[in-house]
C-alpha cells in the first residue's frame, strides 16, 4: 500500500466494496485503531461478531497478507514514528529515558510471570527432564536464542540435551522420540503452525511435552505441562524483548527445580567443568 492509499484511508472512502461483515469489521478498525492493534484476531471477530475467516478475508481485501501484516501496517499508520520495535518508546526520547522504560518493562513481566506459572507444573516438568532418556529443546525465530540458551544449561545435568532451531531437522527428531524422551516447546504466541504440528508429532510417538508459552494457546493443546508466560508485549507488531526475557527466566527456572532434584549428582558435574576450564583462562 502506499503512503496516500493507507488503510485507515481506504476503509472511510468508498475505494473498495465491503460486505455487511466487512463494514462491521471497518467501523470498530477506523473508530479504535489504535486498540485493534492490540487485539487477537479472535477478539477482534468475537467484538465485530463474524468469524476469525471473515477478518482474515477482510484483511487480504485491504492487500494484506493475513491478520499480522494488517495490524503491524495499521499500526506504522497511527504511530507518529513509524517506531515498531519498543512499544511506548518515543522518537525524542533520550538514552535515560530507553534505560528506564526497557527496565519497567522487564520488571513488570517479572513480576506477572511469578503469578502465571503453576509451581506443580514447574515441579512435574522438573521430574519428567529427571527421570527422562533425552531433552530436546524446540524453538523457532526469536524463541531459537531462548532453545540455544536451555541447551547451554542443561547439559551440564549429564542428559543427553540438544536444542532444534530448523523446522526440517525439529521434524525428523519428532518422529524419532519416545516415551523415553522430553521435548520442550518455545512459543510466545503459541500460534506457529510447524511449531503445533511439530507438539503434535512428538505427542503421537509418546514423549512427554513441555510447553513454555501461553497456556490458552494452540501449542498448549499438545503438551503434557505447560509452563504459563504472558506478558503485554504483541510480538505481532514489536520486536520481541520482553517476551524473550520471561522465557529466559522460565529457563533458568526449569533448570533450578531440576539440578536440585538431582542434588549431588550436578554438583559433581560441574565441579568437574569449571576443573577443566580453568587451564583455558589466564
Amino acid at each position: 500500500m502506499k503512503g496516500s492509499d493507507s488503510i485507515l484511508q481506504r476503509l472511510s472512502g468508498d475505494q473498495i466494496k465491503l460486505s455487511k461483515s466487512d463494514r462491521k469489521l471497518a467501523e470498530i478498525v477506523v473508530k479504535s485503531p489504535d486498540a485493534v492493534i492490540h487485539q487477537s484476531i479472535a477478539n477482534l471477530a468475537r467484538s465485530a461478531g463474524v468469524s476469525e475467516p471473515t477478518v482474515n478475508r477482510f484483511c487480504h481485501k485491504l492487500g494484506c497478507e493475513g491478520y499480522p501484516d494488517f495490524k503491524l501496517r495499521l499500526a506504522q499508520e497511527i504511530s507518529a514514528s513509524g517506531q515498531l520495535f519498543v512499544e511506548n518508546m518515543a522518537q525524542d526520547d533520550d538514552s535515560a529515558e530507553v534505560i528506564q522504560k526497557v527496565i519497567r518493562s522487564i520488571e513488570a513481566g517479572t513480576q506477572h510471570l511469578s503469578r502465571t506459572v503453576d509451581p506443580s507444573v514447574l515441579d512435574a516438568a522438573a521430574k519428567a527432564i529427571c527421570e527422562c532418556n533425552s531433552v530436546n529443546f524446540f524453538g523457532m525465530g526469536a524463541s531459537s536464542s531462548v532453545a540455544l540458551d536451555a541447551q547451554h544449561k542443561f547439559f551440564r545435568f549429564g542428559t543427553p540435551v540438544i536444542a532444534h532451531t530448523d523446522y526440517v531437522n525439529q521434524r525428523m527428531m519428532c518422529s524419532m522420540l519416545d516415551q523415553r524422551d522430553v521435548a520442550v516447546f518455545i512459543s510466545y504466541t503459541g500460534r506457529t503452525t510447524a511449531m503445533i504440528e511439530n507438539a503434535e508429532l512428538a505427542k503421537q510417538h509418546h514423549a512427554i511435552t513441555i510447553g513454555i508459552t501461553s497456556g490458552k494457546s494452540p501449542l498448549a493443546r499438545h503438551c503434557d505441562y505447560v509452563l504459563n508466560v504472558l506478558t503485554e508485549e504483541d510480538t505481532d507488531l514489536f520486536t520481541p524483548m520482553t517476551s524473550r526475557i520471561m522465557h529466559l527466566a522460565v529457563v533458568d527456572m526449569l533448570a533450578t527445580v531440576v539440578a536440585l532434584r538431582l542434588g549431588p549428582e550436578v554438583e559433581s558435574n560441574i565441579q568437574d567443568i569449571k576443573k577443566n576450564l580453568a587451564s583455558t583462562r589466564d
